[in-house]
């Protein structure tokens, strides 16, 4: 623990860590935020990993990343190629995209750089957990634009890690989030902001039996079972 450290983030963190375990529902999104707010980022998010197949995502919860950037990531299967998340096995604990990128610059594709660029992620930091035995791992991105993380930025971040990683190893067990097609994304975007099935087929020029289509497809993949659940699930995943 940093010398200089008031009691402000210790409070906190504790304060966060216990809402973690016991809500993480609630949990996990209130301790992204208050992260983002004691670190002073401009974005941050959560991804869980299976190590086995590759860097396959289990879990995604973003606290303020933009929704598109979420959604090519998972329809592009970014996450087998992110240097962020490939660079997490070779690094200890905390780590800035700019190592990770300077090391996979060679063999990640331009695309994604390009993509990343488009959204406005340039620069940050990375922080990693994982138990011995596990193929579960759980990585903090934090978008910066400083180069430095302050002592007890990097402290509480290391600190609220393993609370993270539980809390979202015991949601969604056996799951991989499955991503919304660009269809999928702008029905459930419209029946997000309350517009019936006749409104969105309208809208999207569609008819009625195929916004029911495409909802049906919506619910199987996020595992839910109708739209305020479906709308609920996505905006946790960052995904509307």
């Amino acid at each position: 623990m940093p010398n200089d450290i008031d009691q402000a983030p210790l409070v906190g963190l504790i304060e966060h860590m216990r809402s973690c375990l016991a809500y993480p529902d609630r949990g996990i999104p209130d301790t992204l935020g208050w992260l983002r707010d004691v670190i002073c980022c401009d974005g941050i998010i959560l991804c869980q990993v299976r190590l086995s197949p590759a860097s396959s995502i289990r879990h995604i919860a973003n606290h303020n990343y933009h929704p598109e950037w979420v959604r090519t990531y998972l329809a592009q299967d970014f996450g087998t190629i992110d240097p962020v998340i490939r660079y997490a096995y070779l690094a200890s604990n905390i780590y800035s995209w700019e190592d990770a990128y300077k090391h996979f610059e060679d063999c990640c594709p331009a695309t994604f750089f390009e993509t990343a660029a488009h959204y406005g992620l340039h620069t940050g930091f990375a922080c990693r957990f994982y138990q011995d035995n596990s193929e579960i791992m759980t990585v903090c991105s934090l978008c910066v634009e400083s180069n430095v993380l302050k002592p007890t930025a990097r402290w509480v971040l290391y600190n609220a890690m393993p609370a993270l990683h539980t809390a979202t190893n015991g949601m969604d067990k056996n799951k991989s989030i499955r991503p919304l097609s660009l269809r999928e994304s702008e029905v459930l975007k419209w029946a997000s902001e309350g517009k019936t099935v006749w409104e969105i087929g309208m809208i999207l020029s569609l008819s009625e039996g195929t916004v029911k289509f495409h909802l049906r497809n919506i619910y199987r993949k996020l595992d839910v079972t109708n739209r305020a659940q479906a709308i609920a699930t996505a905006a946790h995943q960052g995904l509307i």
